[in-house]
């Protein structure tokens, strides 16, 4: 067989060893036998087309990621020139919104899981395995990967990594929290509505949602460091794609930041808010 049908088993296998499936668990995933991924995996064959877009999602990996061994989405990082660098980008200190959710958990936060959308550097995600939380980091950096493994080991608290960009990705379990810091002004404005019902429906009855997003105003210059695909929110955006659920805090505020080294300022908007059963 070509070469290229054996790198792609050998990813195949590699990517299924490390989320801890058998080749039988998948073939059922998959609705297919336990031999065809056996094939695949050696290099006899390939899987059919119908099935990429399925074992994609159950491997965490884009389609092209999964045939080539390379990621679109690890291209277009917008920090990954800070995240190479030594020095973690965003300090190594939990966010005062990730405190507060912990706080609002309290003893109730082992082994509950948690999504952390667009994990950075891993501080927040950290934090949160530290306070007991089975944690998922969605990451679309190639370097924020590696710090996040790295300071991982230097606290010595797993955490599962999700190497793949939030556009688009379909969450395929649900959680305890969803939560997110600074990274949902990179979702399109056409497809912020139905991101945050997948985050909603998503979300285990009794569980919370917490999110910080930058707000436009008039009075505050736009930061050094914005990028073409970041757009802001409104304020009362967050009160209103969260309307039916109980709100246990919004509050929006002016923050200081040195991000690029340049002083400047942010309007943001943070909110936690509970799902409750009907």
């Amino acid at each position: 067989m070509c070469n290229n049908y054996n790198e792609i088993g050998r990813r195949i296998a590699l990517l299924r060893k490390e989320k801890g499936y058998t080749q039988e668990k998948i073939s059922v995933m998959l609705n297919v036998t336990p031999q065809a991924i056996s094939k695949w995996e050696q290099g006899n064959a390939l899987p059919d087309t119908l099935l990429l877009p399925l074992l994609a999602k159950l491997l965490t990996v884009s389609i092209d990621y999964l045939l080539t061994g390379e990621s679109s989405a690890a291209k277009v990082g917008p920090y990954d020139g800070e995240y190479q660098k030594d020095e973690y980008y965003w300090g190594m200190q939990p966010s005062e919104l990730a405190k507060q959710i912990v706080e609002f958990l309290q003893d109730d936060a082992n082994n509950k899981r948690l999504l952390d959308i667009g994990s950075g550097e891993g501080r927040d995600a950290i934090y949160f395995a530290r306070a007991g939380f089975q944690v998922d980091a969605l990451e679309v950096s190639t370097p924020g990967i590696e710090k996040i493994k790295q300071y991982s080991q230097l606290a010595g608290y797993p955490v599962n990594i999700l190497h793949t960009n939030m556009i688009g990705y379909e969450l395929p379990d649900s959680y305890d929290v969803i939560y997110s810091h600074g990274s949902l002004q990179f979702l399109p404005l056409e497809q912020r509505q139905k991101h945050f019902e997948k985050y909603k429906q998503q979300t285990k009855v009794g569980g919370l949602n917490g999110h910080l997003i930058f707000v436009e105003k008039p009075f505050i210059k736009t930061a050094p460091d914005w990028e073409k695909n970041e757009f802001f929110y409104q304020s009362g955006d967050l009160t209103r794609y969260y309307y039916d659920w109980e709100i246990l805090r919004c509050e929006e505020m002016i923050i200081e930041c040195n991000s690029a080294g340049i002083p400047h300022r942010h309007a943001v908007n943070r909110i936690i808010a509970r799902k409750i059963g009907v």
